[in-house]
């Protein structure tokens, strides 16, 4: 009989499958930040355009201090705007990056999984040509014993 099946690379396998998963962990990470950073520039944006409407519709009921910490305050809105919006880009840097090493540690989990496969494959044809070889051996041989037999009674 042939042997059970043992893959000799399983434990790069393993390793390979650890990596993936780390790397697909950290995407996920990456992913979860970007959202984040994109709802709160959504959120800057509302605040920006609901103040600004405001500003607009009630700009003569407001007083010059009032008017001053209005425009004070979509200053400061801008500059957040600004400033989120070079962190979504950041963010969005490193998600393209995570999503880059993913796609290559499951190129590479995936190389050493069509070996095994591969491996497996011949391992069965192997196993299988092994149990022909044993039936054609256990057919003879009782061919053999029956001509005997065959020949020696006549």
């Amino acid at each position: 009989r042939v042997k059970k099946f043992v893959f000799a690379l399983q434990p790069v396998l393993e390793h390979r499958k650890r990596v993936e998963d780390q790397r697909q962990q950290t995407m996920a990470l990456r992913q979860r930040a970007w959202d984040e950073a994109k709802r709160e520039l959504d959120r800057l944006h509302d605040e920006f355009r609901s103040n600004a409407r405001e500003l607009r519709e009630r700009h003569g009921e407001f007083d010059v201090e009032e008017l001053r910490g209005r425009y004070a305050h979509l200053q400061f809105l801008d500059r957040t705007i600004d400033a989120q919006i070079k962190t979504l880009a950041e963010r969005q840097v490193a998600l393209e990056r995570a999503r880059r090493d993913l796609v290559a540690a499951s190129k590479d989990r995936k190389v050493v999984d069509k070996l095994k496969e591969r491996r497996r494959e011949v391992h069965s044809a192997e196993e299988l040509r092994v149990e022909q070889i044993e039936l054609d051996d256990g057919n003879a041989r009782q061919e053999d014993r029956l001509a005997r037999k065959a020949g020696g009674v006549s």
